[in-house]
């Protein structure tokens, strides 16, 4: 065997381990474009192998350069399809004629380059156009750092086009010139390989952290109500307390208030609904950085931002009237329209959020020793708390 016949056939062990990574490596469903990227490994493996063993038939040497030319615009076209929403220059057909002016001058090259030295650059011609298109639309692919191995194939591709220009330079022969694009194209597939994998991982590891973000908004949100859940509420009021000027914060609690005594029961469904209702009508009432909190059965907490006592209450009524009026077209009896209590307090300079909630609480528990539907604001300490103001709410329809 000749030193040109083992290095032909070390570079195509080296393509087919190439070829069998990324046939091990497919992920199921494979991604578009998986395809031609094997393709280009299979026949960059089938033209080494065919050159390798058939040093000595005619036109085994010119079969093995038109199977080995394609591998970059194959390798191009599986990008173009795994990164379909790119703005790609050209397209498909564009390739597919590069491709066949560059089959057509290697063909010429290879057939007429006894008869004529001049046609004979047909073949490190058409190689360099191949590699040179293929390249240049893979490093402008874009800016994106999820594209960086696009561009490093790019760059690679670029390079395996150096080899055999170099041979051709030197003024190699035909053989010659195959052996230095056989090695340079060996190495290159096994980065196409490489790069290939590396691209299907990204895209895995993304849409995990997809998911992921998607499970912990999920988490830290009610499902029935979509508001944000206790604790991500309680640490985003904690920070907010915190930036915002002192004092210029009230911390709202309210509750449903129990049902009149001799009131018919509501129907199972009835408590989820009002939620909801209660939900949908604090978006329509708060403002885009108050900050509003469902918990326990039936509680809710509101953290209204830059604002007083006696503007809460405002924002208390509103709420209660938009309650009133979205429940009562779908109460079949009148005791079915849900009344709200509310308890607020004026968050102190650096006072903690717990201990404000304790106050708001206490607010609360003086609102409901008043009756129903009120509106208490309190003031002073935990351990004596004072009445600030105290206002009802229209029970007319209630």
């Amino acid at each position: 065997m000749s030193e040109v016949a083992s290095t032909l056939w070390v570079a195509a062990g080296a393509s087919a381990v190439a070829a069998t990574a990324l046939a091990l490596a497919a992920p199921s469903p494979r991604p578009r474009g998986w395809g031609l990227w094997q393709a280009a490994a299979a026949m960059t493996t089938a033209a080494i192998a065919l050159a390798a063993a058939l040093p000595r038939v005619p036109g085994a040497l010119l079969a093995a350069q038109l199977l080995l030319l394609p591998w970059p615009l194959l390798a191009l076209g599986g990008m173009r399809r795994f990164h379909a929403r790119l703005d790609w220059p050209g397209n498909e057909r564009h390739d597919r004629a590069v491709l066949a002016l560059c089959a057509l001058l290697l063909a010429v090259g290879g057939l007429w380059r006894e008869h004529s030295p001049s046609m004979a650059v047909g073949v490190p011609g058409g190689t360099l156009l191949a590699h040179l298109y293929a390249a240049s639309l893979l490093v402008c692919a874009g800016a994106s750092r999820s594209l960086r191995p696009v561009h490093l194939l790019g760059a690679v591709i670029a390079l395996a086009a150096c080899a055999p220009m170099a041979a051709a330079l030197a003024g190699l022969e035909h053989e010659g010139f195959f052996e230095a694009s056989a090695i340079a194209t060996a190495l290159a597939v096994s980065a196409l390989a490489f790069v290939a994998v590396t691209l299907v991982h990204v895209r895995h590891e993304h849409r995990l952290q997809g998911t992921q973000r998607q499970w912990q908004a999920l988490a830290r949100t009610d499902p029935l109500t979509r508001l944000p859940g206790w604790r991500p509420f309680e640490r985003l009021a904690a920070r907010m307390l915190a930036s915002d000027p002192p004092a210029s914060c009230v911390l709202a609690v309210f509750d449903f208030d129990p049902p009149p005594a001799g009131a018919a029961s509501p129907p199972p469904q009835e408590p989820e609904r009002v939620l909801r209702l209660v939900a949908r009508s604090l978006r329509g009432v708060l403002r885009a950085h108050d900050l509003a909190c469902h918990h326990g059965r039936e509680g809710f907490t509101l953290l209204l931002r830059r604002t007083h006592p006696q503007e809460a209450m405002r924002v208390a009524e509103r709420l209660a009237e938009a309650v009133r009026q979205a429940s009562a077209p779908a109460a079949a009896t009148p005791p079915a329209v849900p009344t709200l209590s509310f308890g607020l307090v004026q968050v102190g300079p650096g006072e903690e959020f717990q201990r404000a909630r304790q106050r708001a609480l206490q607010a609360l528990a003086l609102a409901r020793g008043q009756g129903r539907a009120r509106i208490v604001a309190a003031g002073g300490s935990e351990r004596e708390p004072r009445l600030i103001e105290s206002r009802g709410l229209d029970l007319r329809h209630a």
